[in-house]
């Protein structure tokens, strides 16, 4: 069975053969030997049904039929080297990953540098849930932290209530207690950030808060994090979070006694075979950086039409 021929490579030959007139120098072109360029010529001439050049003892000439075809060959090797360009450019290009706000920033940095020595080069894009989605559903990232419901979760994080005096640690918290006492200047409330403002999330806060006879302005969805967990400190509020959020800032957890909410997280991508290079690449840093406990793996999430419209 004939060997199939290097259409790409033998062109190379012959461009630089035709080029320098001489099998010895454009052979040295090519970066091959003579014997390897005879070769390659041989095997293009035959592919071609016709002879390219005629050899003499001083000399190397392009046949009739060698300049008519030199032209299209010179677009192909130009071209082949212009796709091997581009895709080492492509390469170098970051992979833009949309993620929280409120990240560990030493495992940021940790997961980048994992990445790049992979030869991922990796920019980690801060937002909220739904500027996260309207950018992936723009083309601006390529892979998208999504927050998820608990049963498509990679990543997650059971999520309680923080507080300045949260009373025992290892007991539940309820929302009845947020009831307003015989006179007091006013109620209390819980705040949202702006990572849980998600339907899975609010949807079930919401009943849980009319079920238990609050009024709508107890629950509330702060600006940021900062907000969220100022009004906590300095308000008297509580703050739905995860243990990790409530040790950076300094105050008490509980658990959610009314209901059980997790902070859920998968990795979108239109891309699979992106997503599981950034995943293998990365590694423990995605949880580190999720401040989460990774779930058994679940398929990568993709985009489905209209899914990412809107995403809290």
């Amino acid at each position: 069975m004939p060997r199939q021929l290097d259409l790409k490579a033998a062109c190379e030959v012959f461009v630089a053969v035709a080029e320098r007139e001489s099998f010895t120098a454009g052979a040295a072109g090519a970066g091959v030997t003579q014997s390897v360029a005879s070769r390659r010529i041989a095997a293009l001439e035959e592919h071609l049904g016709a002879r390219l050049f005629d050899r003499s003892s001083r000399r190397v000439e392009l046949t009739e039929f060698g300049r008519r075809v030199l032209p299209t060959a010179i677009t192909l090797v130009t071209a082949a080297h212009r796709l091997s360009d581009d895709a080492g450019r492509a390469l170098l290009l970051p992979v833009v990953v949309g993620v929280p706000h409120h990240i560990d920033e030493s495992a940021a940095a940790r997961l980048c540098a994992a990445a790049a020595a992979r030869s991922m080069t990796v920019e980690l894009v801060p937002g909220h849930p739904a500027e996260r989605a309207e950018a992936f559903s723009a083309g601006r990232m390529r892979l998208v932290l999504e927050h998820v419901e608990p049963d498509r979760a990679r990543w997650s994080s059971p999520l309680g209530v923080g507080s300045a005096r949260a009373g025992h640690p290892d007991a539940p918290f309820f929302f009845a207690e947020l009831r307003p006492k015989r006179g007091a200047v006013r109620a209390r409330r819980l705040w949202l950030q702006p990572e849980d403002d998600v339907p899975h999330v609010r949807d079930r806060l919401e009943r849980v808060r009319n079920g238990a006879g609050l009024v709508p302005g107890q629950l509330r969805i702060a600006p940021s994090i900062i907000t969220a967990m100022a009004e906590a400190i300095g308000g008297g509020d509580r703050v739905l979070c995860t243990h990790a959020e409530a040790d950076g800032f300094g105050l008490g957890w509980r658990p959610l006694g009314d209901l059980r909410l997790v902070r859920g997280y998968a990795l979108a991508s239109r891309d699979g075979d992106l997503a599981a290079r950034f995943t293998e690449a990365t590694g423990a840093h995605l949880a580190a950086l999720l401040r989460a406990t990774e779930n058994v793996p679940a398929p990568t999430t993709r985009a489905r039409k209209g899914r990412f419209a809107h995403a809290g």
